[in-house]
């Protein structure tokens, strides 16, 4: 799909020793999220997806949570055009 945009899953191993699972964008978009990470964190995985809906169903599926629900409509709309063009940008070296 045109407006698929690459996710990260991390595994973060808080201060008691449980590992904490969490998902960002990659790329710029996702730079907050990752300077959160404890010392010990490790990129586990990518997920694609065109939507945020998309994403986290597939997510939820992969961490055997059962099945992912929103009641926010604008979940289902496909990324936009900007953060692909921002991803996207990054990936290849621009």
């Amino acid at each position: 799909m045109k407006n698929e945009l690459i996710h990260e899953i991390w595994l973060d191993p808080g201060p008691d020793g449980q590992i904490l699972p969490g998902l960002c964008l990659a790329g710029p978009m996702g730079n907050s999220f990752r300077s959160l990470l404890n010392e010990g964190a490790v990129k586990a995985g990518e997920i694609t997806g065109h939507s945020h809906s998309d994403v986290m169903t597939k997510y939820w599926k992969l961490q055997g949570w059962g099945e992912y629900q929103t009641e926010h409509p604008q979940d289902h709309e496909p990324y936009p055009d900007e953060w692909v063009a921002i991803q996207r940008a990054f990936i290849i070296g621009l």
